[in-house]
C-alpha cells in the first residue's frame, strides 16, 4: 500500500541545500561588510559613521552570530569552518597588521602616529572628544571589527585561495582606504603615510592568507 506521498530526490535536497548555503553566505557577508561601508558612506557624506556603527552595528554582529550557530546546527561545514577560521585569522591578522606599524613607529622611520586615526574614529562614533576612555576604546574596537569583518569576506568567498588572492585582497583594502581617507577624516596622503598603511595592508593580507590556508579546510 501506498501513502502517495511524494519526497524530493536527493538531487533536489542537494539543490535546496545549495541554495539555503548561498543564501546565508550572502548575509553574512553582508554582515562582516557593515564597518567598511560605514566609512564608505561616511567619506561620501551620505550617512554618518555614528549612525551605521550604532544603529545597525549590534544588530549585524548579532545575526553574523547566529548564522554561524544555525549553520553548525543544520550540518554545514564549510560555512561554519568559514565563519570560525575568518574570525580567528582577522584577529591575528589585525594584530600582526598593528605590530608592523607599531614596529616602524618605534624604529624612528616615520614622523607621525599611526593610531592616530583610532581616537578619531571614536569620537566620530561616540560624540566624545579624542582622549576620553569613551572614544579610544570605540576607536579600537571599530578598528578590530573592520580587521576581522574583512577577514570574514575573504574566507566566505575566497576559501583557503593562494596567498596572491589574499596579498590582492589586502591591496583593495589598501586602495579603498586611501580614496576614503582624506573626506573621512581630513587626512592629507603625503608619501610616509600611504608606505606605511600599504606595509600595514601587505602584513594583513600575508597573514589572513596563511592562517586561512592552514584552517580552512575545503
Amino acid at each position: 500500500m501506498t501513502t502517495g506521498a511524494v519526497y524530493p530526490s536527493s538531487g533536489q535536497v542537494g539543490a535546496i541545500a545549495s541554495r539555503s548555503r548561498t543564501v546565508l553566505t550572502l548575509i553574512a557577508f553582508a554582515c562582516a561588510s557593515l564597518s567598511g561601508v560605514a566609512l564608505l558612506l561616511h567619506a561620501a557624506g551620505l550617512l554618518p559613521l555614528y549612525f551605521l556603527v550604532d544603529v545597525l552595528g549590534p544588530p549585524s554582529l548579532v545575526l553574523l552570530v547566529a548564522i554561524g550557530v544555525y549553520a553548525r546546527r543544520i550540518d554545514e561545514p564549510v560555512l561554519t569552518n568559514r565563519l570560525a577560521a575568518g574570525a580567528a585569522a582577522g584577529f591575528f591578522a589585525t594584530a600582526a597588521y598593528d605590530l608592523a606599524r607599531l614596529l616602524l613607529r618605534v624604529s624612528g622611520l616615520i614622523g607621525f602616529d599611526p593610531f592616530l586615526t583610532q581616537p578619531i574614529f571614536g569620537s566620530l562614533i561616540t560624540g566624545a572628544p579624542l582622549t576620553s576612555p569613551a572614544a579610544l576604546t570605540a576607536g579600537w574596537a571599530y578598528h578590530l571589527w573592520n580587521g576581522v569583518g574583512f577577514a570574514v569576506m575573504y574566507t566566505l568567498i575566497a576559501g583557503p585561495a593562494s596567498l596572491i588572492y589574499a596579498i590582492g585582497w589586502a591591496l583593495f583594502l589598501e586602495i579603498a582606504w586611501l580614496t576614503a581617507l582624506p573626506s573621512a577624516l581630513n587626512f592629507t596622503l603625503r608619501p610616509d603615510l600611504v608606505a606605511v598603511s600599504l606595509i600595514g595592508h601587505v602584513v594583513y593580507g600575508l597573514t589572513l592568507g596563511v592562517l586561512a590556508r592552514r584552517w580552512i579546510r575545503q
